[in-house]
């Protein structure tokens, strides 16, 4: 049940997480979010393109019917297939397991600091879900400005 929790917590980190250059530099949240839009967009054709990769080097377009040019090369497809299909996946189980990881404590420094600008409680042990939420706010907030000082 954990495993399911950690893909909806990733899921959450990722949507949470502010995107913002000074952040990107410190922080590789920005960067592999960045590639989970890229794949969104660049995996769905790239599947469909090993799909009909398969079907023209089984034969398909030399009057060969489907079913015989699947039969051909489907292992190696199927397998391809698969590990695209599970990319995104492992991005979002990335972002779950990251959203639990305790702040350090220049971090830590940084979040208390940002959650008495904020006027709001800090939590007693924070993670780097509380750390995302808490940064949103501030630039929502209080602009750019906050992130000078971290």
């Amino acid at each position: 049940m954990s495993f399911i929790k950690t893909f909806k917590d990733g899921i959450k980190y990722m949507e949470i997480w502010p995107e913002d250059p000074i952040l990107g530099s410190i922080f590789t949240e920005g960067r592999v979010k960045y590639i989970m839009r890229l794949g969104k967009y660049l995996l769905p054709p790239f599947i469909m393109f090993l799909i009909v990769w398969n079907f023209i080097m089984g034969g398909g377009l030399k009057g060969v019917e489907f079913f015989y040019t699947l039969k051909s090369n489907w292992p190696v497809t199927l397998c391809c297939v698969l590990f695209l299909l599970v990319l995104p996946l492992q991005g979002y189980y990335w972002f779950g397991k990251r959203s639990s990881v305790k702040l350090n404590k220049k971090q830590k420094l940084y979040y208390e600091e940002l959650c008495k600008k904020l006027q709001k409680e800090p939590a007693i042990d924070p993670v780097m879900m509380d750390f995302a939420v808490t940064v949103k706010e501030g630039l929502a907030k209080f602009g750019r400005d906050i992130l000078k000082t971290l």
